[in-house]
C-alpha cells in the first residue's frame, strides 16, 4: 500500500502556509525554478521540523529523501519506511514513566547552533517526557537525508537504554 496521497498532503500542508508569500509565488514556481532550490530546501526542512514537533510520522517523511536514514543510540537505526517502529520503541522503553501517548512525544528542534556545509545541528527536546539533547541533521535540496540524535544523560535516558 502506497503511502503517496498521506505524504503529498502533509507536504502541501507544510508548503501551503509559505505558498502564500508573495516572494515565493505559488507552490508550482517554488518547486519548479531551479534558482529556488535553496527555498525548497528550507521548505522541506521546515516540514521535517514540524512533523516531529506534532509529532506526525507523515510531515517527517514529506521532508525527507528515499535514502533518509534516522539514528538513536539508545533505540537503535530507522529507514523512512520504518521510522514508524521508533516511535513504538520510545513508547515501550519509558513505560515505567506512565502511559506515553503519541502526543507526548512531541520533540521540538531549535536552531540551528551550528552548520557544516549540508549538516545542521540543533538543540533536540521532547519535554513531556523528559529527553533532551543534540541532534545532526544532513539536508540537501531534495529534503532531510540522515538525522542522529545524542541524549543527555538523564532518567528518560536512561530508561530508553533498555529499549533495542
Amino acid at each position: 500500500m502506497s503511502n503517496l496521497p498521506v505524504l503529498s498532503r502533509a507536504f502541501e500542508g507544510c508548503i501551503s502556509m509559505w505558498s502564500t508569500s508573495p516572494m515565493l509565488g505559488t507552490v508550482v514556481q517554488v518547486l519548479d525554478r531551479p534558482s529556488d532550490h535553496g527555498a525548497t530546501r528550507n521548505l522541506l526542512l521546515d516540514c521535517y521540523l514540524e512533523g516531529w514537533a506534532e509529532p506526525n510520522l507523515a510531515k517527517i517523511l514529506a521532508g525527507t529523501t528515499r535514502d533518509y536514514r534516522f539514528h538513536d543510540p539508545f533505540v537503535g537505526s530507522f529507514s523512512r519506511w520504518s521510522l514508524h517502529e521508533y516511535f513504538d520503541r520510545v513508547q515501550n522503553g519509558l513505560f515505567r514513566l506512565g502511559v506515553i501517548g503519541l502526543q507526548d512525544m512531541a520533540f521540538f528542534l531549535r536552531g540551528p547552533m551550528d552548520a557544516r556545509s549540508n549538516e545542521l545541528q540543533f538543540w533536540r527536546e521532547a519535554p513531556r517526557i523528559g529527553l533532551t539533547g543534540i541532534a545532526r541533521i544532513e539536508v540537501g535540496e531534495r529534503g532531510v537525508s540522515a538525522e542522529c540524535v545524542a541524549h543527555d544523560l538523564n532518567v528518560a535516558s536512561n530508561l530508553l537504554r533498555g529499549a533495542r
